[in-house]
Order: C-alpha cells, then sequence, then structure tokens
C-alpha cells in the first residue's frame, strides 16, 4: 500500500506542476521582465502576406533560415547597420549560415550606394510599403527615428528588433539563443 501511494505521488506530482503553471500563467501572472537585449515586436506579423519581392521574385522562407535585416531608408544610418550585421553574421561562428542577411526598402534607388561593400545580401522590395507601414502601426512613428536591425524567423513571422546603437555583444548572445 505504502509503495502505491509513492508511485502515485511520483505521478501525479509532474502533472500537478504543469496544471498549476499553466493556470497561472493564463490567469495572467507571467514574467514581467524577460532577460532579451532586444526588443520583441508588439505582437508578431506575418512578413510573407506583405507581398514583398526580391530580385528573383517573391520573398519565400523555404530555405529554412532565419532572416536579419533592416529597413533602408536612410542611406547614411543604412551603412552602419549593413556592417554591423555582417560583424554579427561573422561572430556566429557555425550558425553563420542560419541566417540571410537582407535589406528592406521602398525602392533600390537609395539603397545601391551602400550596398557596393556588402554583395552578398539581398534586397528585399517593399514597393506598396506595406512593411514600411505595419512597422509604423505595432511600433509608432518613432520607430524609423533611428536605424533598427530586426530577426524574422523561417517561418516568416517578425520577432525581434534591435537599434544599431546597442552593443553588438548583448545582440550576439540573443542571436546565438534565437536561431
Amino acid at each position: 500500500m505504502k509503495n502505491k501511494l509513492f508511485l502515485a505521488a511520483l505521478l501525479i506530482t509532474p502533472l500537478a506542476v504543469l496544471l498549476f503553471s499553466t493556470l497561472s500563467f493564463q490567469s495572467g501572472f507571467s514574467p514581467k521582465d524577460t532577460r532579451n537585449n532586444g526588443t520583441f515586436f508588439q505582437e508578431y506579423f506575418d512578413v510573407t502576406a506583405l507581398g514583398l519581392s526580391t530580385s528573383s521574385g517573391d520573398l519565400e522562407f523555404e530555405d529554412g533560415k532565419w532572416l536579419f535585416g533592416t529597413y533602408g531608408s536612410k542611406a547614411d544610418e543604412l551603412e552602419e547597420a549593413l556592417y554591423l550585421m555582417r560583424q554579427l553574421n561573422v561572430a556566429l561562428n557555425r550558425d553563420i549560415f542560419r541566417l540571410k542577411r537582407v535589406v528592406f526598402t521602398k525602392s533600390n534607388s537609395n539603397v545601391e550606394s551602400a550596398l557596393v561593400d556588402y554583395p552578398r545580401i539581398e534586397v528585399v522590395f517593399d514597393e506598396e510599403e506595406l512593411l514600411h507601414k505595419k512597422l509604423n502601426t505595432l511600433e509608432g512613428e518613432s520607430f524609423f527615428e533611428d536605424q533598427k536591425i530586426f530577426i524574422i524567423d523561417p517561418y516568416g513571422r517578425a520577432v525581434m528588433f534591435f537599434p544599431v546603437s546597442m552593443n553588438p555583444k548583448l545582440i550576439l548572445k540573443d542571436l546565438k539563443v534565437l536561431i
């Protein structure tokens, strides 16, 4: 009888913990602060639904790579973001091939001069400015005041963004956890 009670307690304890944690999380008792250095988007959004295109066709997420991108609106700040993206990609070591670096732009004219030194960066055209509008809607008009780098998961959902002025070691720490 004693062994049966002990066995029942062993089997019920993990279920009770799981049930209690799920109920407490659903009722609003969740961690307030995260240990992430970047900022999660207010809500995730699907980038594939925005009709973005590359020089080779529509933007697709079939290769299972994370997109590491920036929005190229100001050419002078774009250069700094591109350099930081390249340095972080190299610092990832063995995970270097899990990221694809991209620049989102309204038209290719304002980014061509900045991309001369970065031949492996793919340009994604936001011709109808749907991505630009979505970022403004979610994060406010101040989102484009300074250059930001953001991460999009392999399924096309925008996850997190970092200001270019952030310490690269902190960004790298988040990237290693994400990918």
